[in-house]
C-alpha cells in the first residue's frame, strides 16, 4: 500500500512538475507581497507622519487607476494568446510588441490626463511633484510582461524578480527615508524598481529567448486590443463599484464602520490568494487543452480549499479582529458575514478567467459585470429610498447580493459554453 502510494506521488509530481513549480513560486510571491507592506507601512507612518504618508498613499492610489488604463486587460487576456502560440517566435513577437506599443500609447495619453487632474484639483496641485513622481508606478504595467511568463508557464522569473526588487525597495526605505522631507524618495524607489524589473524581463525575452523585436500591423494590434477591451471595461466598473461602497458607507454610517468593512475586505483579499494562485498557474493549460472537465475539477478543489480557510478564520476571528483593530469590544458579525464572499468568489472568479477568458468567451466577463452592476444599483436605490441604508449590514447585503448575482450569471454562461464546446468537439470528431 505504502509502495503504491509512493509510486503514485512520484508519478504525479513528474507529470505535473511545471504546475507544481509555478504554484510554488506564485505562492512565494503572494506571501511576500502580503508581508512586505506590514514591514514598511508602520515605519513610513511613524517617520513621515500620518498626513504626509496619507498624501503618498493618495498619489499612489491615483496612479493605480492609470495602471488599469495602461494594462487595458492585457495581462488577463494575452496570457491565453502566448500559451496557444508557444514555440512560434514570430507570433510571440507580434503579441509582445503589440501589447507594448499599445501600453506605451496609453501611458503617454494617460500621463497628460493625469497631469491635468493634478493641476485641476487644488490640494493635488500643492503636491504636484509627489504626484508626478508617483506616475512612475505605472512602469510596472508598461514594461513588465507578466502575461508572457504566465503564458509560457515560467512564473519563476516573475516571482524572483518581484521579491528581489521589493527587498531592495524595503532596504532603501529604511536606509534613506528618515524624516517627512524624504517622502519623495518613496515614489522614486517604486519607479526605479518597477522600471529595472520590467527592463530585465524584456531583455530576457528579446535577448535570451531570441524573440525578435518587430513592428506589428495595425490589424494585428486591433485583435489584442479588441480581445482585452471587455476585461478592461470589467476592471474599470469593478474598481468604481468597490470605491462607491467605501464612500457611501463613510457618508451614511461613519468612519468606524468603514474601518470594520475595510478589515473584512482585507481578510477576503488574503483568503483569495490560494484560488488566485491556482487559477493563474493552470490558466495556460486551460487555454491550450480547453478541457472543461479538468477545469471543473480545479474549480472544485479551489472551492474546498477556500471553504476550509474561511471556516478556520471564523474559528479564530475574535483574536484576529482584536489584533488588527486594537479593540476587543467590536461586533464581529459584519466581518463574519463578509467572509461569505470568498466562498462565492472561489467559484465565480475561476469561471471568469479559466473558462471565459481562457476559452475565448471574453464577452461573458463583461456581461456578468453589467448584470451585477444593474442589480447592485437597483438594490442600492431600493435601500436608499426605503430608508434602510442605515447600517453596515446594508452595505454587506449589497456586496453579497452583487457577488451572488455574478456567480449565478457565470454559472448560466458556463453551461452555455459547455454545450457549445461539446458540439464543437462532436463536429471535430466527425470531420
Amino acid at each position: 500500500m505504502k509502495t503504491a502510494l509512493k509510486t503514485y506521488c512520484k508519478n504525479f509530481v513528474h507529470q505535473h512538475s511545471t504546475l507544481i513549480e509555478n504554484m510554488s513560486y506564485m505562492t512565494l510571491l503572494q506571501v511576500f507581497l502580503m508581508i512586505a507592506p506590514l514591514i514598511t507601512y508602520p515605519y513610513l507612518v511613524r517617520v513621515l507622519g500620518k498626513e504626509v504618508n496619507g498624501w503618498v498613499l493618495t498619489a499612489q492610489m491615483l496612479a493605480s487607476y492609470f495602471s488599469i488604463l495602461i494594462d487595458f486587460g492585457s495581462n488577463s487576456v494575452c496570457a491565453k494568446h502566448v500559451a496557444v502560440a508557444k514555440g512560434d517566435k514570430s507570433k510571440l513577437s507580434e503579441i509582445v510588441c503589440s501589447v507594448f506599443y499599445t501600453r506605451f500609447a496609453l501611458a503617454v495619453t494617460g500621463f497628460f490626463i493625469y497631469i491635468a487632474i493634478v493641476l485641476l484639483v487644488p490640494s493635488y496641485r500643492t503636491h504636484a511633484t509627489l504626484f508626478i513622481l508617483s506616475y512612475g508606478m505605472t512602469l510596472n504595467e508598461l514594461l513588465f510582461p507578466q502575461y508572457f511568463y504566465q503564458g509560457i508557464e515560467k512564473m519563476k522569473l516573475t516571482a524572483i524578480t518581484n521579491v528581489v526588487i521589493k527587498l531592495i525597495f524595503i532596504a532603501l526605505i529604511f536606509i534613506v527615508v528618515h524624516s517627512p522631507e524624504d517622502y519623495f524618495y518613496v515614489p522614486i524607489f517604486y519607479a526605479i524598481g518597477y522600471g529595472v524589473a520590467g527592463l530585465i524581463a524584456m531583455w530576457i525575452i528579446f535577448r535570451n529567448m531570441h524573440i525578435p523585436i518587430s513592428m506589428p500591423s495595425w490589424s494585428a494590434m486591433k485583435i489584442y486590443i479588441k480581445d482585452s477591451a471587455s476585461i478592461f471595461a470589467t476592471d474599470v466598473v469593478c474598481t468604481i463599484k468597490d470605491k462607491v461602497n467605501y464612500l457611501l458607507l463613510g457618508a451614511f454610517i461613519g468612519m468606524e464602520s468603514v474601518t470594520v468593512y475595510d478589515l473584512g475586505l482585507k481578510l477576503n483579499s488574503i483568503l483569495a490568494q490560494p484560488y488566485n494562485i491556482i487559477r493563474t498557474v493552470i490558466f495556460p493549460r486551460s487555454a491550450q487543452t480547453r478541457d472543461l472537465q479538468k477545469i471543473k475539477k480545479s474549480i472544485l478543489i479551489i472551492f474546498l480549499i477556500t471553504l476550509t480557510s474561511v471556516i478556520l478564520v471564523n474559528l479564530f476571528l475574535d483574536p484576529i479582529v482584536a489584533y488588527f483593530l486594537d479593540d476587543a469590544t467590536i461586533d464581529n458579525l459584519p466581518v463574519r458575514l463578509l467572509l461569505i464572499a470568498p466562498v462565492i468568489l472561489s467559484v465565480s472568479v475561476p469561471i471568469a478567467t479559466n473558462v471565459f477568458v481562457a476559452l475565448g468567451y471574453n464577452k461573458y466577463v463583461l456581461y456578468s459585470i453589467i448584470v451585477t452592476t444593474v442589480v447592485y444599483l437597483v438594490a442600492l436605490l431600493a435601500l436608499l429610498f426605503s430608508g434602510h441604508l442605515s447600517s453596515i449590514y446594508s452595505f454587506i447585503f449589497l456586496a453579497l447580493i452583487s457577488y451572488l448575482t455574478e456567480l449565478l450569471y457565470r454559472l448560466y454562461a458556463y453551461k452555455k459554453i459547455a454545450n457549445l464546446e461539446h458540439k464543437k468537439n462532436e463536429y471535430d470528431t466527425k470531420n
